[in-house]
């Protein structure tokens, strides 16, 4: 077992002491180098629904236009029907949303491509019949309801027809794409482990036939260290704590229980996928999903619940939200920051404070400054530990007058706080700031609660599971207990969020937040 001190050096080791990322300049060569290089192709994963949901609505009014033509049908010419096309775009709205939630449910939007060409084209049919049967079914309901005339039945049956056909052909250049993408070698694949205790030759060149996969070490229980690629238990483990590795497969193989039960929790605490084929059973709460690695199916048990359709909409409202929060709420802004800077004009109106966030990174957390600025830390002001009284005088007050046990830490009646301090700390008003954090992506507005590095020092290698994910402003902790809390119990709660996440847990927890701070407002 890796000592913890080993680990921490570990998994910390590529960190950053200083990571400004509040610059405009910075933060734009940030997500244009996540677009780029990201190894889930995120830029072409984009592209992919906004272009099928043009193809369906494109087939309607295509699909009226052939029928002004012809009925297609040998030896036969019906009356010709139509429909105007102002009043066809609500049928053609309403078919491209129905076809772009059928294609969702059957995984045909995942960021990365693991369905063969022709698995994805076999869905797709079945996708589109789905669809037919449904759509039928809602315009008969519905005209006079929702659709003010009728649409003749010929348009919708040659629009099913033109979009699928669209559809496929643009999944066949998707994928050509796609494919010359990853051999052009500028984007990193997924870096997996295999886990068999027979040959994994077949296996190795099937999962490497999906390029977007890379074999980079096989663990065999017999094989000795001379064996190409060949890694120990012992390595296993370490490659797993210091997240060099994005999956791991297990196959076959003698593990004993307890070598499953410890890979299969570190992989969960360090936010590494665990797949498995056969002969192999899962019995916690996390989240699996049946897919394909080339033609081997697995079983995958990701650590974290959030599908990442979820995170698109959970990014997509963090962003709405933080820019609907500083407009709204830029008059107080300016009122807290004005009196900030009259009651202590020696510092900065805002406090930065270094925290570790997702995969142990380290960020700039932002907050109204509620002390004095000569008892502010000032290790994101390039100031040495060493040097800074500031912290020794925390030390001294942790001593004596701090309410919690373990890592986290609270002052009670802190001497250190101003007058406006006290108030904007009391109503959390103090954390208005973190609005830009959520703007920057370094946070968003709901998960588990940032901790500083020297408490992150402190943490139990089971904790690490809480940087798996993205640090959020408020969280199960904030609405269920809050200071009264343990950091175990904290960090039990921000376990629960990662294994169970939801939108509706999402909407409560925001919910909850806004009556505490109500209730605090009253009180």
């Amino acid at each position: 077992m890796v000592t913890n001190n080993i680990l921490k050096k570990k998994v910390y080791e590529k960190r950053k002491l200083f990571n400004v990322d509040f610059s405009i300049i910075s933060y734009t060569l940030k997500i244009l180098t996540l677009i780029i290089m990201k190894r889930h192709f995120i830029l072409l994963w984009i592209i992919k629904s906004p272009i099928d949901f043009l193809l369906i609505i494109g087939s309607f009014f295509l699909a009226k236009e052939i029928r002004l033509i012809t009925d297609l049908i040998p030896t036969i010419q019906l009356p010709i029907k139509t429909i105007p096309s102002e009043d066809l775009w609500i049928f053609a709205l309403s078919g491209a949303i129905l076809f772009f939630f059928i294609l969702a449910g059957r995984w045909l939007y995942a960021i990365e491509i693991k369905k063969t060409l022709l698995e994805e084209i076999i869905e797709i049919f079945k996708s589109a019949f789905l669809w037919f049967l449904l759509y039928i079914g809602f315009v008969y309901l519905a005209t006079g309801f929702i659709f003010p005339k009728e649409i003749p039945r010929l348009i919708i049956f040659f629009a099913w027809g033109i979009s699928l056909i669209a559809i496929i052909n643009f999944r066949l250049i998707y994928h050509m794409i796609y494919e010359a993408i990853l051999r052009s070698g500028k984007f990193e694949l997924q870096k997996i482990v295999i886990i068999s205790n027979k040959d994994a030759t077949e296996y190795s060149e099937s999962i490497e036939k999906h390029s977007a996969y890379k074999i980079e070490y096989i663990f065999h229980p017999e094989w000795g260290d001379n064996q190409k690629n060949h890694i120990s238990y012992k390595e296993l483990l370490l490659l797993i704590r210091t997240r060099r590795i994005d999956e791991i497969v297990y196959i076959n193989g003698d593990l004993t229980h307890t070598q499953k039960d410890e890979i299969t929790r570190l992989s969960k605490i360090y936010g590494v996928i665990f797949a498995y084929t056969t002969n192999f059973f899962w019995t916690e709460p996390s989240f699996h999903h049946a897919t394909n690695i080339g033609n081997l199916p697995i079983i995958e048990i990701r650590p974290i619940t959030i599908t990442p359709w979820e995170r698109v909409l959970k990014r997509t409202i963090d962003l709405i939200l933080s820019c609907i929060g500083w407009i709204l709420l830029s008059p107080l802004l300016l009122l807290i920051a004005i009196c900030i800077k009259i009651e202590d004009p020696s510092g900065p109106i805002i406090f930065r404070n270094r925290r570790v966030g997702i995969g142990g990174k380290e960020f700039f957390l932002y907050k109204f400054r509620y002390m004095y600025w000569k008892y502010s830390i000032k290790d994101a002001y390039w100031v040495d530990n060493k040097d800074d009284t500031a912290l020794q005088y925390e030390e001294t007050l942790k001593r004596k007058l701090d309410s919690r046990n373990g890592p986290l830490y609270k002052i009670e009646n802190d001497p250190r706080r101003t007058k406006v301090g006290k108030l904007i700390e009391k109503l959390s008003l103090d954390e208005l700031p973190q609005l830009w954090n959520v703007f920057l992506w370094n946070m968003s507005l709901i998960g588990p609660r940032p901790h500083q590095p020297r408490e992150v020092e402190q943490y139990e290698e089971d904790n690490y599971q809480v940087l798996t994910i993205k640090p959020w402003i408020t969280w199960m902790a904030q609405v269920h207990g809050r200071e009264k809390n343990s950091f175990q119990e904290e960090i039990q709660l921000d376990t629960y969020y990662i294994e169970h996440y939801s939108l509706w847990m999402d909407l409560e927890i925001l919910l909850r937040t806004i009556w505490i701070i109500l209730l605090r407002w009253i009180r």
